[in-house]
Order: C-alpha cells, then structure tokens, then sequence
C-alpha cells in the first residue's frame, strides 16, 4: 500500500504567556524579603535600572493606588514588544522620544561622603554566626589529656556525629576507618574509651547510638555534677530513679505505662512524677541545640500587609519598606540621545560606524525596555497584593474588627477570585507565604481560608472554627485522663459540631496533638 503525503491547513486557537507575564506571576509569589532579593538580582543585571532616593512611603495603602499615575513609558502590549525585541527591522522602528523624557532635570553624577550613616536609614544588625557542635567538641577535646592516637579517635568519632548529635558508626566500622585512611591499629575497646570520654563533653547527651543511650549519657553526667558538688539525698534520688526508668524501663517509658514502671521499680508515684518531670527537661538533639537557638533567633517574620483599626474604620497597607525607588538610568537616556544624533548624521559616517552606531542604540533600547518592564510588574504586583488582600479583609470583616475566631467566614479561593475578577491561581500566588500584622496578633493569610461544615442549626460555620474548639478541649484537659478521638467528637456534639471520628482524629494530627494514650501525664 503506498503512502501518500498531504499537506493540510489548519487553525487553531493557543493561548500563550509572555515572558513578562511570566516574570509577574513569579514576582506574585515571593513574600516581601524575596522581592527585595529579587530587586537587588535585577538591578545588578540591568544597568538601565537603577535605584534612589524618591521619599517614597514605607506603606502604601488602596486609597494611594488610586492617586498613583500610570507610567508613560510602558508599553501594555508585552508579548508584542517582546517579539520586536528578537526583529532586526526593530532597530530602525523605536522613537528615541519615547524614551527619553524631555522635561527631566540635568541628571549629573554628584559625589557623595560614604563616611556615616543616615540617620533616617533603616539599620540592620550584622548577622553572628555560631559555633557548630562538632568545631565545639573539637575544641574541648583539643583541652583534654589525650595521646595522640586517641586524639585521632576522638577526631574520627566526632566526624561520625550526625547533626542531632548521635553516632551513626559501630565501633567496629571506625576501628577499619582508623585501619584503612589513617594507618592506625586500634580495638574496639580503646574506641569506647575514647567515646565514653567524649560523652563527657558539652553539650550533654553528645556520643548516643539511640535516644535512651542519648537520655542516659545526660541522667549520668548530672550524677557526676551532683555528686561532685554535694547535692542532698532528694535530688540524687530523683536522679537515679529517672536513669533507672529510662534503663529498665524505657519501653513502658514510651508507652506512657506509668503502673507498671512504678510496681517495678518499687517507688511511689510522687517520685516516679519526680523522676519522670526531670527526664522531659532532657534535650533529645543535643547536636541542634544550639543551632536551632541561633537560627530561630536569625528568623524573623517580617509582614507583606499590616492592618489597623481606626475606631472600627479597618485601614490595610503593603509594606513597601524594602521596596527601593527604580527608575530608569538617565545616563542611558542620554546615551540613547547620543546614538540618535549620530544616526541623523548618517551621511557623514561609514556604513560600518551607522550599523555599529545602530546596534548600541538597540541594545540601549533593550536594557531600557527591559527596566521599564520590571518597574511595571513591581507596580502590578503591589497592586494585585493590595486588591486580593483588600477583598480578604471585606469578607471577614467581622473577624478582623474584633479578633474573634468564631466570627471567621468561611472563605474559599474561589469566592476570593469572583470578587476581584482575578483567576484563583493568582489568588494562590499572593497569599502564598504572605503574613499580615493586624492589631490582634500576625497571621498567615492562607490561615483565614478554610472550608465549611453546617451544624445542627443549619448555619454553615469554618472549620476554622471547629479547630480552634478542638484545641482549646485539648489543651484543657485532665492530663492524666486524656480525651479520646471519640469523647472528643462528643464534646464538639455538645458544642453542635457533629462531626465524625475520624475527622476529629484528622483535625487532631493537624494541630500537632499526639492519641490520648501518648498525651497522657502523671
């Protein structure tokens, strides 16, 4: 059978993205410290953009929006400037008076003192860097009584630590590792030695194979200050009683099975609360410890949106703080001026200086085209921000004048989307990370999203608002007689949530509330 070959023509109708479009949707995402990274990335790309110092307002509210002016320059049409941008017929098509704004002042490069600071400038602390455990147990090891075979094992052991502070290796395997990389014939013994040396060390609970080694190195280690410094008979008590749990009795232990701890180790159940007390103020990542302490101190929340009060008027602002004024380069400006006038003067100059002349006007006209984008997105993005937030704030009204959970709508991206015209994907892109600093406390904003659930009146009510019952029954509860996922399906019966167990155990998990058998305390 032969083929035939047949050309057919056909239309169809795609839709496609700009690389404006986007850059925009990218920029939606990002939470105000990105922005500001991502500025800074731009600004050292572009030449064209540069930043200074306009006074412009560290917030920025709907009302200003309003006031603001549209920008001249840009050109609405991106996809179509875009393809011109890659059209060699582009180069002669451009008015340079677009680009250059006739009524500017002589821009002229002023030096300026660099040797103080602005008062009016926002200061930021210098970041500190600490001390990572392991260049820590390297230096106090470094200050014991060693022989230099059992600094070596030290040193090997130490590598061996995982960022919790637990020893990953058998004695076995680094007895081959101090064999095979360092020439060094040792036994598993003299390892140990070194190890139970190392246990030692700050910070306590370093050099454990499992959590109960880990627990115990701790329990051991107060011992030894307690008997070293004196201590009475009742801590030292309490202190054997707690390593005698976590060594006899440590799966009990995890068990919550409190009975059976105390029938065998003989003690009553105010020492065995005693002992049990102590051991849940030991640290189970001893190696974190630290770090964690330094990070979350590094860590700070900084707001997108911030809404006030004002005597039951709700005023909601971006935080443009790290937003810098941008404009473009006037030295670009009247470069581009420049390579005009030396066009109109074609005559007078070779065909190789009018074509070269004519590649720096287009590449000009590039960098500038491509900053003025920029700004514009910066200025829809802010925009965008602000109607979708606004939009937020309108439908929980109720809920942001007084603070009050029960009061929370419930909300769906869709209803959000319906309300500024918008698609919800880009709904979801702003609230995406996104924090807002009301006068009640800061809050994720996807927090204020949440599905709905009728009760027993018919009112549909958030589920939201079910969590936060939920939470308050089981931070409220008789720790020794924790509520089952049943009981508290129950209680939010009683409240007129019917809602089922298993959605109760479902809500329970996403508030990071553990079973009743595990919750239980003596």
């Amino acid at each position: 059978m032969a083929l035939n070959l047949k050309q057919n023509l056909s239309q169809k109708l795609l839709q496609k993205l700009s690389p404006q479009q986007l850059q925009l949707m990218k920029l939606m995402q990002v939470t105000t410290m990105g922005l500001e990274q991502r500025i800074k990335e731009e600004l050292q790309e572009n030449p064209a953009l540069e930043e200074f110092s306009g006074g412009k307002d560290d917030e920025i509210s709907i009302n200003q929006l309003k006031e603001e002016p549209e920008d001249g320059h840009f050109n609405d049409d991106d996809s179509a400037s875009d393809s011109r941008l890659d059209d060699p017929q582009a180069k002669n098509d451009f008015d340079v008076s677009d680009y250059v704004d006739s009524e500017r002042e002589d821009y002229a490069y002023k030096l300026k003192s660099d040797n103080y600071r602005d008062p009016d400038d926002d200061y930021r602390e210098p970041i500190r860097f600490k001390q990572g455990f392991q260049e820590q147990l390297s230096d106090e090891l470094g200050m014991l009584p060693l022989s230099p075979v059992q600094r070596q094992i030290g040193e090997v052991i130490i590598g061996n630590l995982d960022r919790d502070g637990y020893l990953q290796r058998s004695t076995e395997a680094m007895v081959n590792d101090l064999a095979f990389s360092f020439n060094l014939m040792t036994t598993p013994a003299e390892v140990e030695e070194v190890l139970r040396r190392i246990q030692r060390l700050e910070p306590s609970g370093i050099g454990g194979r499992d959590l109960r080694e880990c627990l115990l190195i701790q329990i051991r280690n107060k011992i030894e200050d307690a008997v070293e410094k004196q201590a009475d008979l009742g801590s030292l008590f309490v202190l054997k009683t707690a390593g005698s749990v976590l060594e006899k009795c440590f799966d009990a232990f995890a068990k919550r099975q409190y009975a059976r701890i105390a029938e065998k180790l003989k003690v009553n159940e105010e020492d065995l609360k005693d002992a049990i007390d102590l051991i849940k103020t030991l640290d189970p990542k001893p190696g974190r410890s630290g770090t964690e302490a330094a990070e979350n101190g590094m860590m700070n929340v900084i707001p997108d949106f911030y809404l006030m009060n004002d005597e039951g008027r709700l005023l909601l602002t971006v935080n443009a703080k790290n937003d810098p004024d941008l404009r473009v380069s006037p030295a670009y400006e009247e470069m581009l001026l420049k390579y005009d006038q030396e066009r109109k003067k074609g005559a007078d100059t070779s065909a190789r200086q009018a074509e070269q002349t004519k590649e720096a006007a287009f590449f000009v006209k590039q960098k500038i085209d491509s900053a003025r984008w920029f700004m514009e997105m910066i200025r829809q993005r802010r925009n965008t921000m602000l109607h979708t937030m606004q939009a937020i704030v309108d439908f929980q009204h109720d809920y942001f004048l007084e603070g009050d959970i029960s009061l929370l709508k419930p909300m769906r991206l869709k209803d959000i989307a319906q309300i500024i015209k918008m698609d919800v994907s880009t709904v979801s892109r702003v609230i995406n990370n996104k924090y807002i600093q009301t006068h009640f406390g800061m809050f994720v904003v996807k927090s204020f999203f949440s599905q709905s659930i009728e009760n027993e009146e018919g009112e549909e009510v958030s589920t939201t608002q079910i969590k936060d019952i939920l939470r308050q029954l089981i931070e409220n509860e008789d720790k020794t007689r924790p509520l089952t996922d049943d009981v508290l399906a129950g209680r939010l019966k009683d409240n007129g949530f019917a809602v089922a167990r298993r959605t109760v155990a479902k809500y329970r998990e996403g508030l990071g509330f553990q079973v009743a058998r595990l919750r239980k305390q003596m």
